[in-house]
């Protein structure tokens, strides 16, 4: 539910900046849903599918 109320904020931003396939496993989900929280409070850029990859 968290990572949905995220997803929609985050849309609503930047737009979609990464593909649904980095969003595939409960691990990427869970990089996606930090890498979001710090992006809404400005501690970071829009993300890419690299971030992900790479965090």
């Amino acid at each position: 539910m968290l990572l949905m109320m995220l997803i929609k904020r985050y849309n609503m931003q930047f737009g979609m900046t990464f593909s649904s396939e980095a969003v595939s496993t409960e691990e990427s989900r869970t990089k996606v849903a930090k890498l979001m929280q710090e992006t809404l409070a400005g501690k970071r850029g829009p993300i890419t599918d690299e971030d992900i990859a790479n965090s």
